[in-house]
């Protein structure tokens, strides 16, 4: 909520950007139907700097201001906040999110005023988005040291984003056979980024791994066939087996089976929309002080539950269980390469057991792309 009286907006935590956006009444071409309203509200403070946010979906113009903002429990009094005056993010159009809340671990370079996460003195969060079509996500506040010891530790390399080192990409077959592929060498960056729907791969690495999994039945009827993706990321083994990777898209198909003379004549085509499988990866090229960028969006966060900690500039992974609640990590690979069947198979048996009978619907148009700064020419410093 923004706002005195509190002015309800659904709002997208991005862990790929640091400050809070929201639409505005003053963004006449935004069709929201919920949008902030600052002339109904007693606590909004006009500060008047405007600036242009672009992000890989889009551009935004936005004018800055101070607000009281509840997230949960959590309250701000005077907290900065961007309203959106114009935009060309053409997802906001399609989604049902009206804000966009950075947690970045940083503040934004260009930003004089504490983040969200720094206002609420949050140096701990977690994420995890349930299985299956329409289900939650999961963000939680706080710290949960308990839990450390039995996840998987990754070093934050990021300056700017919650990036990590990967190494050793490779595929597991359906019979169980295992090569690395020739991607990542000697390691890529890698954002685990809550404010993307798809997984970014290099767009030359992308090409590899896609002739290693090979043809997508558009009715998934051979997912069970599909390989799995290994990874090493801050030196620990992740898997994201094929209902991880591959999403359901809805398409418009073209029904004959009723075709008269007067249909064919007329041109009135009888359109039905269909779901189609395919993979999730998408193509992008970016390079970063580790390697070539890579960046694990929702895919990752259905599999495998995540927290961000600021003050040790470290995240943690486990699998998600059936209610998104982390189960134990188990890295089957040691520090000499030599890989733990035993461990391997309990680590696929857990996040097998919690995978959807069907890949989840991902609408592309309301596919939301690396809300991270637009890539840009060079090396970026993630």
């Amino acid at each position: 909520q923004i706002g005195t009286p509190g002015q309800t907006l659904s709002g997208i935590f991005d862990t790929g950007s640091f400050d809070l956006l929201v639409l505005s009444e003053k963004c006449s071409s935004c069709p929201a139907d919920a949008k902030y309203d600052p002339e109904r509200s007693s606590s909004y403070e006009e500060e008047g700097t405007v600036q242009r946010h672009c992000y890989g979906s889009g551009c935004a113009d936005t004018v800055i201001g101070f607000e009281k903002v509840d997230v949960g429990p959590l309250r701000e009094h005077r907290q900065a906040f961007w309203e959106i005056i114009h935009h060309q993010i053409a997802v906001m159009d399609f989604a049902r999110f009206q804000a966009i809340v950075g947690v970045g671990h940083s503040n934004s370079p260009s930003m004089k005023y504490p983040t969200m996460l720094q206002s609420y003195g949050i140096d701990e969060f977690a994420f995890c988005l349930e299985k299956g079509d329409g289900a939650p996500g999961w963000l939680y506040w706080g710290a949960e040291p308990y839990l450390h010891g039995q996840m998987a530790a990754i070093p934050v390399v990021g300056k700017h984003h919650w990036g990590a080192v990967l190494k050793q990409v490779g595929m597991r077959t359906a019979g169980g056979y295992s090569k690395l592929l020739d991607v990542c060498r000697p390691s890529c960056g890698a954002i685990i980024d809550s404010g993307t729907s798809l997984i970014g791969v290099p767009k030359k690495q992308l090409k590899v791994i896609e002739e290693e999994i090979g043809h997508v039945n558009q009715d998934c009827s051979n997912i069970d066939a599909l390989p799995t993706l290994t990874l090493n990321l801050g030196g620990h083994y992740f898997e994201l087996p094929p209902r991880s990777y591959v999403v359901r898209t809805p398409s418009p198909r073209l029904d004959t089976s009723d075709y008269g003379l007067y249909r064919i004549l007329t041109f009135q085509p009888k359109v039905d929309m269909v779901t189609v499988c395919m993979h999730a990866f998408f193509g992008m090229d970016q390079s970063t002080q580790h390697g070539p960028m890579w960046i694990l969006g929702d895919p990752w966060l259905r599999t495998y539950y995540t927290i961000y900690n600021r003050a040790n500039m470290m995240m943690y992974a486990a699998p998600a269980g059936a209610d998104c609640r982390p189960q134990r990590y188990l890295n089957f690979v040691d520090e000499a390469d030599n890989v733990n069947v035993t461990a391997l198979h309990l680590l696929s048996d857990e996040i097998a057991s919690t995978q959807p009978a069907e890949p989840v619907v991902v609408d592309l148009k309301a596919a939301r792309n690396p809300w991270s700064e637009r890539l840009i020419p060079g090396i970026m410093e993630i």
